[in-house]
């Protein structure tokens, strides 16, 4: 993304630079009423004065917490893309000019905080490590934003927002729930578990948000449920439990399987090539682009594999050797029919015959835990 955004500067450079400054001076004044307009959907602005910012201002006066989480998430998740930290600035500011206001200071920064604890649970349980940016807190107040508009709403209450208020909320929801599901997407469990805060959260408030800003002791309460639930979700569900047994027959199978298969496509490369269909250079790049590829998918397999059996770790170090030894002979045997080394092809028949013979030891059973072991 951040390639995609210098790559846009650029074009836009090469532009001005071939227009006149009449043209310049029209683009920059159509770059200014967009970004004007921009500021005015995300700050709201032009609506200060409606009655349902009266009602709120009424409830609470300042909005203090948003600008601080504002800053606060920036600044913890620096290392996130651009495009993440701008959207969730956005969008956590629009939205937040109406929620804090409505639910108070206390609350909204209750929900905010308890969805990046149960964020932060979720995404380290992940085996693959997956990296959530302040995006996924956001999706946990739009979650609070549907349920305390839709239960003001069926109240008919003055705090209900407004079909002028919605039409600016409106756009640029659309472009955070667009980005979500071109990114990490929107059905995650580190997004699902932002949005059960938020929603819980909603239901929690709603009880008296139209006579006052809501109890945080019973907030809190729902929140720290929430985050136990999804603590437990994350051990019980998300991490494999510590004791059960690695079963790594699929990952064995795939390493054979892979073997026959590349072998077989090879060998038919091979015979087109005999025929005069394709040359050396194509049947190299069999090899380079389609072989070793699958080969280098199959090894980061093997080696992300975690608590194998003490029993069955013999045979992974086996297949870890094939793959190694048969990547290799991939590798030297297209470096030689590149440039048509008679010596480089014996060379990769040689460490060729060296990874059929790990392979011939990968091929043997499985041993079975249930068996009596041999005794010394």
């Amino acid at each position: 993304m951040t390639h995609f955004l210098v790559l846009i500067l650029v074009l836009l450079g090469v532009v001005l630079y071939f227009m006149t400054p009449a043209e310049r001076n029209g683009l920059f004044r159509v770059i200014l009423a967009a970004l004007r307009k921009m500021k005015d959907a995300v700050t709201l602005e032009g609506l200060r004065c409606d009655p349902f910012f009266d009602a709120l201002r009424a409830r609470t006066p300042r909005v203090i917490a948003m600008p601080l989480l504002v800053v606060l998430s920036t600044a913890v998740f620096i290392r996130s893309p651009v495009i993440d930290l701008l959207i969730s600035a956005v969008c956590l500011w629009q939205i937040g000019l109406i929620l804090e206001r409505l639910v108070g200071h206390l609350a909204f920064t209750t929900i905010y905080v308890a969805s990046g604890v149960a964020i932060g649970i979720i995404s380290l349980s992940i085996a693959s490590g997956v990296s959530v940016g302040p995006s996924a807190s956001v999706l946990a107040m739009y979650g609070l934003l549907l349920v305390t508009s839709i239960w003001n709403m069926i109240r008919r209450s003055n705090l209900t927002i407004p079909l002028e208020v919605t039409k600016r909320l409106a756009p640029v929801a659309a472009i955070f729930v667009l980005y979500k599901l071109t990114t990490t997407g929107l059905l995650n469990s580190p997004e699902l578990a932002a949005l059960a805060c938020g929603l819980v959260g909603g239901i929690v408030v709603t009880r008296d948000v139209n006579e006052r800003t809501p109890q945080i002791r019973r907030l809190a309460t729902a929140m720290a449920t929430v985050v136990a639930v999804v603590t437990l979700y994350a051990q019980l569900v998300v991490q494999r439990p510590l004791n059960e047994t690695l079963d790594v027959r699929p990952e064995i199978d795939r390493v054979i399987a892979l073997e026959f298969r590349t072998a077989r496509l090879y060998d038919k490369e091979v015979d087109r090539f005999r025929k005069g269909r394709i040359t050396a250079a194509a049947l190299a790049d069999v090899i380079e682009k389609t072989i070793v590829p699958e080969l280098h998918v199959v090894a980061g397999r093997l080696r992300a594999l975690q608590d194998v059996p003490p029993e069955h770790q013999h045979l992974i170090a086996t297949a870890e050797t094939f793959l190694k030894l048969r990547d290799e002979s991939w590798q030297l045997r297209a470096v030689a029919l590149h440039k048509s080394d008679m010596l480089g092809l014996r060379q990769a028949d040689s460490k060729e015959q060296a990874s059929h013979e790990a392979f011939h030891r990968l091929k043997m059973p499985l041993p079975d835990e249930s068996s009596p072991q041999p005794s010394s």
